[in-house]
């Protein structure tokens, strides 16, 4: 069996495309969505990780403020208000405001909360709300 291999002796050319040098993605956010009612959290949470974002999960307060002390750092927290165990919402954001300066906040909520919302959380995400819902909030919250 023969091979043959042609010899071009024409230098290729190439030209220059209009076309921008697409550029990479940025790097996805990590979230840390806190929700007790477990169907919900954990369907958000992949909603979210199919739009290309980090997900951690907390069921309350007291293991949302356990997550960022561990190896991974937190862009943005999404809380529900009324959360069991401790802390509520409310409180977990003043603790997330007080120790991690910087981190976004979204607050959800499915009942009249028990107490006044600070204006650094409003407006509040109210439920039910849907995973598009949820995503323009994170968008928004992450753009300020």
């Amino acid at each position: 069996m023969k091979v043959r291999v042609r010899y071009d002796p024409q230098p290729r050319r190439f030209e220059m495309s209009d076309h921008p040098v697409p550029e990479h993605p940025a790097p996805p956010e990590t979230i840390l969505f806190v929700e007790d009612e477990a169907l919900v959290r954990m369907d958000m949470a992949e909603f979210l990780r199919e739009c290309g974002d980090r997900v951690h999960e907390a069921a309350n307060a007291g293991e949302a403020v356990q997550a960022p002390e561990s190896k991974f750092a937190v862009d943005l927290v999404c809380t529900d208000i009324n959360l069991p165990e401790g802390m509520d919402g409310l409180e977990l954001v003043e603790w997330i405001f007080a120790n991690r300066p910087g981190v976004r906040i979204v607050v959800t909520t499915g009942a009249a909360p028990r107490t006044e919302i600070p204006r650094s959380v409003e407006p509040l995400l109210a439920k039910p709300y849907t995973g598009r819902d949820l995503l323009d909030r994170v968008k928004r919250a992450l753009e300020q």
